[in-house]
């Protein structure tokens, strides 16, 4: 087996991982982000970490689509540069994301509490 060869199986396997995490992430970002909507409605109340979980999830879908940069990096290239500028943008992406889902989130909560306030006993 040549070293080319070698370097191409390398290659392959480290694509094959990127291509597998990439996908984690593309599922577990919507996961992360639309299943702690369900807390207030069985739990009755705010739950802060349902909020940071729902932030975090933007920062998981930046990660995600930087792994499928990776993937598709040619042979030649270096993936890890997509790394650089994955970092920045995942840290930025939180700003929005945390309004976006507190805002969302307490907008839900507050719908509940009203629904149980004008509830008829």
């Amino acid at each position: 087996m040549t070293d080319d060869q070698r370097t191409d199986r390398v290659t392959d396997r480290d694509r094959r991982a990127y291509r597998i995490v990439s996908r984690i992430g593309f599922v577990a970002a919507p996961a992360m982000f639309f299943l702690p909507l369900l807390v207030p409605m069985v739990s009755g109340g705010y739950q802060s970490w349902a909020v940071v979980c729902m932030t975090a999830a933007f920062a998981v879908l930046v990660s995600a689509s930087s792994f499928a940069a990776m993937a598709s990096t040619p042979p030649d290239g270096k993936p890890g540069v997509h790394q650089l500028w994955a970092i920045p943008v995942a840290v930025f992406a939180l700003l929005p994301g945390a309004v976006l889902s507190s805002g969302l989130y307490l907008t839900i909560v507050s719908l509940l509490s009203q629904a149980a306030a004008t509830a008829p006993n």
